[in-house]
């Protein structure tokens, strides 16, 4: 099989230039960790997008998305409509449950992404930064802003 993907913790090292590297990690729940790295094929973006229906989604409760493509490359035509889709058939799920989404991304990526947005816009708070620490913490603010009680 030519093709790939290595499913790591985010503690491990960095994907070398070109692997695929998809994985959800949700060991730090109500915070959820997506990476995207290399240039998946759709089978595998596919893959990717049922995991994250299986492990965040199934679960019915609230979260907060770090999804870091670093070293992530651009995903085609393709690959953005089928995120998009992804997006429009679980937008009811991610309205209810999904508090926000920070993306860990360069500048050509985050155009990549507002390009999925055009067809799929979340209905919650995101953001774009250029670092994991930055990442952490918007989301650790963003689950506090959600989730602080109602003052009154």
């Amino acid at each position: 099989m030519s093709e790939s993907v290595r499913r790591r913790s985010p503690s491990a090292h960095a994907p070398g230039r070109g692997e695929t590297v998809l994985t959800v990690d949700v060991a730090r729940w109500p915070i959820v960790v997506l990476t995207y790295a290399g240039k998946p094929s759709l089978a595998q973006l596919a893959d990717h997008l049922r995991e994250l229906e299986e492990k965040v989604l199934s679960r019915k409760e609230r979260f907060v998305q770090i999804i870091d493509q670093t070293h992530g490359e651009v995903p085609d035509a393709m690959q953005r409509a089928l995120i998009a889709e992804h997006q429009a058939k679980m937008e009811d799920l991610y309205e209810q449950h999904c508090v926000g989404e920070v993306y860990v991304c360069t500048p050509r990526m985050r155009s990549a992404m507002i390009a999925v947005f055009w067809r799929a816009k979340p209905h919650y708070s995101y953001t774009f930064v250029n670092t994991f620490a930055e990442a952490a913490r918007w989301a650790r603010q963003r689950w506090y802003e959600a989730t602080r009680p109602a003052s009154g």
